[in-house]
Protein backbone atom coordinates (compact mmCIF):
# COMPACT_ATOMS: atom_id res chain seq x y z
CA UNK A 1 0.00 0.00 0.00
CA UNK A 2 2.89 2.59 0.53
CA UNK A 3 4.35 1.66 -2.58
CA UNK A 4 1.29 2.63 -4.41
CA UNK A 5 0.18 5.91 -2.25
CA UNK A 6 4.13 6.88 -3.15
CA UNK A 7 3.41 6.09 -6.76
CA UNK A 8 0.75 8.54 -6.91
CA UNK A 9 2.39 11.32 -4.89
CA UNK A 10 5.34 10.50 -7.43
CA UNK A 11 2.76 11.13 -10.18
CA UNK A 12 0.73 14.54 -8.80
CA UNK A 13 4.00 16.26 -7.54
CA UNK A 14 5.79 16.02 -10.69
CA UNK A 15 2.42 15.84 -12.76
CA UNK A 16 3.95 13.10 -15.11
CA UNK A 17 3.75 9.07 -14.90
CA UNK A 18 5.96 7.94 -12.22
CA UNK A 19 7.79 5.84 -15.64
CA UNK A 20 8.46 9.53 -16.27
CA UNK A 21 9.83 9.97 -13.17
CA UNK A 22 12.10 7.40 -13.40
CA UNK A 23 13.48 8.67 -17.18
CA UNK A 24 14.17 11.82 -15.59
CA UNK A 25 15.68 10.93 -12.23
CA UNK A 26 18.25 8.90 -14.36
CA UNK A 27 19.53 11.80 -15.19
CA UNK A 28 19.27 14.02 -12.35
CA UNK A 29 19.29 11.51 -9.06
CA UNK A 30 19.01 13.82 -5.98
CA UNK A 31 15.18 13.47 -6.88
CA UNK A 32 15.41 10.15 -5.70
CA UNK A 33 16.21 11.68 -2.10
CA UNK A 34 12.50 13.92 -2.21
CA UNK A 35 10.97 12.62 0.50
CA UNK A 36 7.58 10.51 -0.38
CA UNK A 37 8.94 10.11 -4.06
CA UNK A 38 9.63 6.60 -5.56
CA UNK A 39 11.06 5.80 -8.84
CA UNK A 40 8.92 2.86 -10.09
CA UNK A 41 6.46 2.53 -13.03
CA UNK A 42 2.52 2.26 -11.91
CA UNK A 43 1.61 5.80 -11.11
CA UNK A 44 -0.13 8.33 -13.47
CA UNK A 45 -1.80 11.81 -13.02
CA UNK A 46 -5.47 12.54 -13.89
CA UNK A 47 -6.42 15.11 -15.56
CA UNK A 48 -9.39 16.81 -16.53
CA UNK A 49 -9.38 19.49 -19.37
CA UNK A 50 -5.56 19.25 -19.17
CA UNK A 51 -5.29 20.03 -15.53
CA UNK A 52 -3.87 17.46 -13.39
CA UNK A 53 -6.55 17.13 -10.37
CA UNK A 54 -5.42 13.98 -8.78
CA UNK A 55 -3.25 10.94 -9.87
CA UNK A 56 -3.58 6.93 -9.12
CA UNK A 57 -0.66 4.50 -7.70
CA UNK A 58 -1.35 0.99 -8.70
CA UNK A 59 0.89 -1.39 -7.18
CA UNK A 60 1.05 -5.60 -7.34
CA UNK A 61 1.35 -7.03 -10.92
CA UNK A 62 4.64 -8.53 -11.60
CA UNK A 63 6.09 -4.96 -13.66
CA UNK A 64 5.45 -0.92 -12.97
CA UNK A 65 3.79 -1.31 -16.65
CA UNK A 66 1.60 -3.71 -15.45
CA UNK A 67 0.50 -1.69 -12.99
CA UNK A 68 0.78 1.56 -15.15
CA UNK A 69 -2.07 -0.63 -17.40
CA UNK A 70 -3.96 -1.00 -13.96
CA UNK A 71 -3.71 2.50 -13.41
CA UNK A 72 -4.81 3.95 -16.62
CA UNK A 73 -7.96 1.17 -16.72
CA UNK A 74 -9.33 2.53 -13.60
CA UNK A 75 -8.90 6.32 -14.91
CA UNK A 76 -10.53 5.26 -18.32
CA UNK A 77 -13.42 3.87 -15.84
CA UNK A 78 -14.13 6.63 -14.11
CA UNK A 79 -13.14 9.48 -16.69
CA UNK A 80 -17.04 9.99 -17.71
CA UNK A 81 -17.77 10.83 -14.23
CA UNK A 82 -14.99 13.36 -13.98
Amino acid sequence: MDTAKRKAFTSIAFRIPSSEFIRRSETNPGLRQIEGTIALGGGLPIRLVGEVIGAIGVGGAPSGDADAVCAQAGIDKVAGKL
